[in-house]
């Protein structure tokens, strides 16, 4: 079975802030007298730099803002977080995968799948239709979408274009993923919630996957792996509430990755006949600072092993499904990046997704 990704193309919305600034314009939403020192910890130690937003709510004035206004603090309601989801989605999608076309190396005419993720936003029909009719792709394309998986859902996807291309070797597999996790700002009080506001930011990657082999740089996908840690199932989890979506992200999730990812790690190396040795870079959901220093950890590697990873977090922070792709980017344009890579991203349950790559330069 042989899949290909030679095209990563990703795009983010036009607002950014960094977390003190955010943090700025979040705390009159918080009633507690210890929130503040808490937030400002949380925005010093992040390891983010710059983070992303589709809605101008945080960074301009609020008489224009979308959802959260500083006249009465009240938090919007899940559907009025939904109303603005699918044409902002669309928008960013698709500045995503016009690049991919823009390349000349696909037209969208030979586009034969599309598979759209996100895990911000549920609506139907959905931003895969959408996509297709903003793209122009044909009116019997193949749809499918992975939704509400959280953060590893990047990975479901490029399962599921494999074993596409597996069965019909001739496919052409258009992935977009997008998060719109501004979406979702809550005025919660709780260490779950302040983490999650200063780490969560928005954006969306295009992927092209396809089962012959393509003359550019590309990343094979050879085998996937899924596991479930057990002991930490109860500390990430994503939820609808009444006023949006509400992420549980505990401070053990570090821990749980560190004790558990060398087990994920070698059971996928071994399978396939792999020695650690071999692996030449690593592209690691940049889920938080203390994750990614877990995974090092575990591993017996060094930061700079991870330096997309960490590279990614501090320009964008955490978009969720959609950072596992640019991470990916910065390792498939590298033309002094050959070899075996390992990718993992980690998700509610406590769930850890992985692939083994072969990055090979032409």
């Amino acid at each position: 079975m042989m899949s290909y990704i030679s095209q990563i193309e990703t795009a983010v919305p036009d607002y950014s802030l960094s977390p003190e600034e955010f943090t700025k314009w979040a705390l009159p939403y918080f009633s507690l007298p210890d929130s503040p020192r808490k937030m400002r910890f949380l925005a010093r130690s992040s390891g983010i730099e710059k983070k992303y937003t589709a809605i101008p709510d945080f960074v301009s004035d609020h008489k224009n803002a979308t959802l959260y206004s500083h006249t009465n603090y009240e938090m919007p309601s899940t559907a009025e977080r939904m109303k603005p989801f699918l044409p902002l989605a669309t928008e960013l999608g698709q500045k995503a995968a016009e690049k991919i076309f823009q390349k000349n190396t696909v037209r969208t005419d030979e586009i034969t799948h599309i598979i759209a993720v996100s895990c911000t936003g549920l609506v139907a029909p959905g931003l895969e239709i959408e996509l297709c009719k903003r793209l122009n792709l044909s009116e019997s394309i193949q749809r499918s979408a992975v939704n509400f998986m959280g953060c590893y859902a990047a990975f479901h996807a490029l399962k599921q274009a494999h074993y596409i291309c597996g069965a019909l070797p001739n496919s052409k597999v258009l992935i977009v993923a997008v998060e719109l996790c501004s979406l979702h700002f809550r005025n919660c009080n709780s260490s779950d919630n302040l983490l999650s506001s200063i780490l969560f930011s928005d954006g969306a990657a295009a992927v092209l996957v396809t089962g012959e082999k393509p003359t550019s740089p590309t990343l094979q996908s050879i085998d996937f792996s899924s596991a479930l840690i057990r002991e930490g199932e109860k500390d990430m989890a994503w939820e609808i509430g009444d006023t949006g979506f509400q992420m549980q992200l505990k401070n053990q999730i570090p821990e749980h990755i560190k004790n558990n990812i060398r087990g994920v790690f070698t059971a996928l190396l071994k399978k396939n006949q792999i020695s650690p040795i071999d692996i030449k870079a690593y592209a690691i959901h940049p889920g938080g600072k203390n994750i990614l220093k877990g995974f090092v950890e575990a591993l017996d590697c060094k930061e700079n092993d991870l330096a997309e990873s960490f590279d990614t977090l501090r320009d964008y922070g955490n978009m969720s499904s959609v950072s596992v792709l640019f991470v990916m980017k910065k390792i498939l344009e590298n033309p002094r990046k050959s070899g075996s890579v390992y990718g993992a991203a980690f998700g509610p349950g406590l769930t850890v997704e992985s692939g083994l790559f072969l990055k090979s330069n032409p």
